[in-house]
Protein backbone atom coordinates (compact mmCIF):
# COMPACT_ATOMS: atom_id res chain seq x y z
CA UNK A 1 0.00 0.00 0.00
CA UNK A 2 1.26 3.47 -0.84
CA UNK A 3 2.39 5.77 1.94
CA UNK A 4 -0.18 8.47 2.70
CA UNK A 5 1.08 12.07 2.79
CA UNK A 6 -0.53 15.38 3.74
CA UNK A 7 0.41 18.62 1.96
CA UNK A 8 0.58 21.80 4.06
CA UNK A 9 0.71 25.18 2.28
CA UNK A 10 -0.79 28.65 1.84
CA UNK A 11 -3.85 27.75 -0.23
CA UNK A 12 -4.72 31.07 -1.82
CA UNK A 13 -1.20 32.04 -2.77
CA UNK A 14 0.46 28.73 -3.58
CA UNK A 15 -2.11 26.15 -4.67
CA UNK A 16 -0.93 26.22 -8.31
CA UNK A 17 2.70 25.68 -7.30
CA UNK A 18 1.75 22.87 -4.93
CA UNK A 19 -0.34 21.24 -7.67
CA UNK A 20 2.80 21.08 -9.80
CA UNK A 21 4.60 19.27 -6.99
CA UNK A 22 1.70 16.93 -6.15
CA UNK A 23 1.24 15.99 -9.80
CA UNK A 24 4.85 15.16 -10.59
CA UNK A 25 5.33 11.45 -11.33
CA UNK A 26 7.47 10.82 -8.25
CA UNK A 27 4.53 11.74 -6.01
CA UNK A 28 1.58 10.55 -8.07
CA UNK A 29 3.05 7.08 -8.70
CA UNK A 30 4.42 6.35 -5.22
CA UNK A 31 2.18 8.02 -2.64
CA UNK A 32 -1.45 8.32 -1.68
CA UNK A 33 -2.20 12.03 -1.38
CA UNK A 34 -4.80 13.56 0.86
CA UNK A 35 -7.61 15.39 -0.97
CA UNK A 36 -6.77 18.61 -2.75
CA UNK A 37 -9.64 21.03 -2.38
CA UNK A 38 -10.67 23.34 -5.13
CA UNK A 39 -11.30 26.97 -4.24
CA UNK A 40 -15.08 26.54 -3.82
CA UNK A 41 -14.63 23.59 -1.45
CA UNK A 42 -12.03 25.46 0.63
CA UNK A 43 -14.22 28.57 0.84
CA UNK A 44 -17.17 26.42 1.92
CA UNK A 45 -15.17 24.90 4.77
CA UNK A 46 -13.84 28.32 5.81
CA UNK A 47 -17.39 29.73 5.99
CA UNK A 48 -18.29 26.99 8.48
CA UNK A 49 -15.72 28.37 10.91
CA UNK A 50 -12.65 27.38 12.87
CA UNK A 51 -14.04 24.05 14.09
CA UNK A 52 -14.80 22.94 10.53
CA UNK A 53 -11.31 23.81 9.31
CA UNK A 54 -9.72 22.01 12.25
CA UNK A 55 -11.94 18.95 11.67
CA UNK A 56 -11.00 18.85 7.97
CA UNK A 57 -7.30 19.02 8.83
CA UNK A 58 -7.58 16.40 11.57
CA UNK A 59 -9.60 14.03 9.39
CA UNK A 60 -7.23 14.37 6.45
CA UNK A 61 -4.05 14.04 8.50
CA UNK A 62 -5.40 10.83 10.01
CA UNK A 63 -3.41 7.87 8.71
CA UNK A 64 -0.64 9.95 7.17
CA UNK A 65 2.99 9.26 7.93
CA UNK A 66 4.51 12.44 6.47
CA UNK A 67 3.50 16.08 6.13
CA UNK A 68 4.97 17.78 3.07
CA UNK A 69 5.31 21.47 3.88
CA UNK A 70 5.45 23.50 0.66
CA UNK A 71 6.36 27.06 1.51
CA UNK A 72 6.60 30.30 -0.36
CA UNK A 73 6.85 33.98 0.41
CA UNK A 74 3.98 34.22 2.94
CA UNK A 75 3.40 30.65 4.15
CA UNK A 76 4.98 31.29 7.55
CA UNK A 77 2.12 33.73 8.35
CA UNK A 78 -0.62 31.14 7.91
CA UNK A 79 -1.99 29.94 11.28
CA UNK A 80 -3.35 26.70 9.83
CA UNK A 81 0.06 25.80 8.42
CA UNK A 82 1.57 26.28 11.89
CA UNK A 83 -1.27 24.20 13.36
CA UNK A 84 -0.59 21.39 10.87
CA UNK A 85 3.15 21.38 11.58
CA UNK A 86 2.73 21.38 15.36
CA UNK A 87 0.11 18.63 15.12
CA UNK A 88 2.41 16.54 12.90
CA UNK A 89 5.24 16.97 15.40
CA UNK A 90 3.06 16.07 18.41
CA UNK A 91 1.80 12.96 16.65
CA UNK A 92 5.24 11.81 15.49
CA UNK A 93 4.77 12.27 11.76
CA UNK A 94 7.65 12.98 9.46
CA UNK A 95 7.90 16.48 8.05
CA UNK A 96 9.70 17.41 4.87
CA UNK A 97 9.87 21.13 4.01
CA UNK A 98 10.11 22.26 0.39
CA UNK A 99 11.08 25.82 -0.50
CA UNK A 100 9.10 26.72 -3.64
CA UNK A 101 10.84 30.02 -4.36
CA UNK A 102 11.47 30.44 -8.05
CA UNK A 103 8.48 28.34 -9.12
CA UNK A 104 5.94 30.13 -11.27
CA UNK A 105 2.23 30.42 -10.55
CA UNK A 106 -0.63 30.14 -13.02
CA UNK A 107 0.04 33.72 -14.19
CA UNK A 108 3.67 32.74 -14.88
CA UNK A 109 4.86 34.94 -12.00
CA UNK A 110 7.78 33.90 -9.84
CA UNK A 111 7.77 34.15 -6.08
CA UNK A 112 10.76 35.14 -4.01
CA UNK A 113 11.92 33.15 -1.00
CA UNK A 114 10.02 33.32 2.25
CA UNK A 115 10.86 32.31 5.81
CA UNK A 116 10.62 28.61 6.60
CA UNK A 117 7.49 27.99 8.71
CA UNK A 118 9.44 25.41 10.74
CA UNK A 119 11.12 28.40 12.38
CA UNK A 120 7.70 29.65 13.58
CA UNK A 121 6.14 26.33 14.62
CA UNK A 122 7.03 25.18 18.14
CA UNK A 123 7.26 21.93 20.05
CA UNK A 124 5.72 21.42 23.51
CA UNK A 125 8.78 23.02 25.16
CA UNK A 126 8.60 26.12 22.96
CA UNK A 127 11.56 25.14 20.76
CA UNK A 128 11.39 25.89 17.05
CA UNK A 129 10.67 22.82 14.96
CA UNK A 130 13.53 23.93 12.72
CA UNK A 131 15.89 22.99 15.57
CA UNK A 132 14.91 19.33 15.26
CA UNK A 133 17.46 17.54 13.07
CA UNK A 134 14.84 15.13 11.75
CA UNK A 135 13.08 17.87 9.77
CA UNK A 136 14.98 18.61 6.59
CA UNK A 137 14.37 21.45 4.15
CA UNK A 138 14.95 21.16 0.42
CA UNK A 139 14.61 23.59 -2.47
CA UNK A 140 12.32 22.34 -5.23
CA UNK A 141 14.41 23.75 -8.08
CA UNK A 142 18.00 23.60 -6.83
CA UNK A 143 17.61 20.16 -5.25
CA UNK A 144 15.80 18.65 -8.27
CA UNK A 145 12.57 17.99 -6.43
CA UNK A 146 10.88 16.53 -9.48
CA UNK A 147 13.41 13.69 -9.36
CA UNK A 148 13.93 13.29 -5.63
CA UNK A 149 10.73 14.16 -3.75
CA UNK A 150 9.90 10.48 -3.29
CA UNK A 151 13.27 10.00 -1.58
CA UNK A 152 12.70 13.09 0.60
CA UNK A 153 9.32 11.75 1.75
CA UNK A 154 10.72 8.31 2.51
CA UNK A 155 13.63 9.83 4.45
CA UNK A 156 11.21 11.97 6.51
CA UNK A 157 9.14 8.86 7.30
CA UNK A 158 12.23 6.91 8.33
CA UNK A 159 13.51 9.75 10.53
CA UNK A 160 10.12 9.75 12.27
CA UNK A 161 10.14 5.98 12.64
CA UNK A 162 7.12 5.53 10.38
Amino acid sequence: MARKVFFSFHYTRDSHRVAQIRNCNAVSQHFERTPFLDRAQWESIKRQGVAAIQKWINDNMNGTSVVVLCFGLETYKRPWVIYELEKAHREGRGIVAIDMSGMNNMLNQYDGPGPNPLVYAKDALGNRLSSHAKYITYHWGRDNGRLYIDNWIEKAAQLAGR
